[in-house]
């Protein structure tokens, strides 16, 4: 598209995107993203923060007319679809264990938004998956050269997910690429948010991803309204780039390669419920457990991670500790309580006063490294008998590209989190893998529904 600005790269790209035309490792990423979304989504019941968004949008048991309605995951009930993308995004991220690209979390912004708006259509799975795709891609499309750029001050979900929202609901609705274009345009209009809320411990970050769902599934329905958007929304003077970059370098290289290099191939997932800086120190932490290694034989550590990732917002705390909020973000907590306990669970997290994690926290030393690559990690444990235990994961990338099946060991592995039977997630993740054959996404909402009388 010689020519052609970002946006009508972008939306012409997700506007004539065809399951039938992508390749099977791609489909297939996409029910792995969609079957983790919404198992962690799920096993994130607890922490209550989806209750909360709807707590200020009450829906109603039985809406006057399915067109243009959507239900919660958090309680079944309906909602006109930009709210319930609101709540799901807000439910999906609630235990922060959520996929990720770079420091992008597409899932909490595309999954909710294109799940509430294929509801509100009924629209068949083929039209899901083909929109999840378009998502992701559009979305990564633009955090992959920009995420160095904005992150931090700005956090990535909420810079992003808006635009890789509209993408994935412009395709759901059938816009044409002129149509999805604005809506990518208008999106970007209204994208940002803050990372300060990971230093300061607070809630704030939870919901970006909700705003962010919202905020694309609007902007996608303001194009189809007939709204206009910028055709130079992202490189144009005062545009997206200016705002969240301050550099138009990018801008020539933005969205070429789509279609011929799949973006959603990269994206990773977690293992544990903590920040995604935090996964290769946490997987550190477990493997050095599992090598026998017990906290009481532990008189120092030198923890070594990317610099700018160990000084992020939140990452260097010590404590102490009052929220998840602040210990999922530390990396001196992820670490502790991986070696404490071989596990991280959302429980643990919780386990503010924990004597033998705070014991460990008091002997880590966080050195942060210019050189070292980004999400990986070196420990140097020094024993108490003056011998010393040194491992390093230096590709957390790989280990966390999980296929199908994976993802699904991994969902099974929370099965004590998530408040569905044995049976009913084997129901759930059929459901995702029966998508290009199923006349509607009905089945995949009743099945995530399915645990609903447990958790209300």
């Amino acid at each position: 598209m010689a020519g052609s600005t970002i946006a009508e790269r972008l939306g012409a790209f997700a506007a004539d995107l065809e399951v039938d035309a992508l390749p099977l490792p791609v489909v297939e990423r996409a029910k792995g993203c969609l079957i983790h979304a919404l198992a962690v989504g799920m096993a994130g019941s607890a922490a209550g923060f989806g209750r909360r968004a709807e707590q200020v949008t009450p829906g109603v048991s039985s809406p006057p007319n399915r067109r243009g309605y959507a239900r919660s995951l958090v309680t079944g009930q309906w909602h006109p679809a930009s709210t319930a993308a609101f709540i799901n995004g807000v439910h999906l991220h609630a235990r922060a264990q959520e996929d990720t690209h770079g420091t992008f979390h597409p899932g909490v912004s595309v999954v909710p938004a294109a799940l509430a708006a294929a509801e509100a259509s009924a629209v068949d799975g083929r039209t899901l998956l083909a929109a999840v795709v378009a998502g992701y891609e559009v979305g990564i499309a633009l955090s992959k050269p920009l995420t160095d750029l904005t992150t931090p001050p700005f956090r990535a979900t909420a810079v992003f997910g808006p635009v890789a929202a509209a993408a994935a609901v412009a395709r759901i609705r059938g816009l044409s690429g002129e149509r999805t274009t604005s809506a990518l345009a208008i999106a970007a209009s209204i994208s940002g948010g803050t990372s300060e809320s990971f230093g300061a411990g607070t809630d704030e970050w939870h919901f970006q991803s909700g705003i962010a769902a919202t905020s694309g599934l609007m902007a996608a329905q303001l194009a189809e309204a007939g709204v206009a958007g910028s055709r130079a929304a992202f490189e144009a003077e005062a545009g997206f780039l200016d705002c969240f970059s301050r550099s138009r370098e990018a801008a020539e290289m933005i969205a070429r390669d789509l279609g011929r290099s799949w973006n959603m191939l990269e994206v990773t997932f977690k293992p544990y419920p903590v920040c995604a800086f935090n996964q290769a120190p946490a997987m550190l932490a477990v493997r050095l457990r599992e090598s026998g290694l017990h906290a009481d034989e532990v008189a120092s550590i030198r923890l070594q991670m990317n610099e700018r990732e160990a000084t992020y917002p939140g990452m260097p705390s010590r404590g102490p500790f009052t929220s998840t909020s602040q210990t999922l973000m530390s990396a001196r907590f992820a670490f502790a309580t991986g070696l404490v306990h071989g596990d991280i669970t959302y429980g643990l997290l919780q386990h503010f006063t924990d004597p033998q994690v705070l014991d460990l926290i008091g002997k880590i030393d966080l050195v942060g490294e210019s050189a070292r690559p980004a999400k990986t990690a070196h420990a140097t444990v020094g024993l108490v008998d003056e011998t010393a235990v040194r491992d390093a994961i230096e590709d957390s990338d790989a280990m966390l590209s999980w296929d199908t099946d994976g993802v699904v060991r991994n969902a099974e592995r929370l099965a004590d989190e998530i408040p569905l039977s044995t049976k009913e997630l084997e129901t759930l993740i059929d459901s995702v893998a029966t998508l290009p054959d199923a006349p509607s996404i009905d089945p995949l909402i009743r099945a995530t529904l399915a645990g609903i009388s447990v958790r209300t």
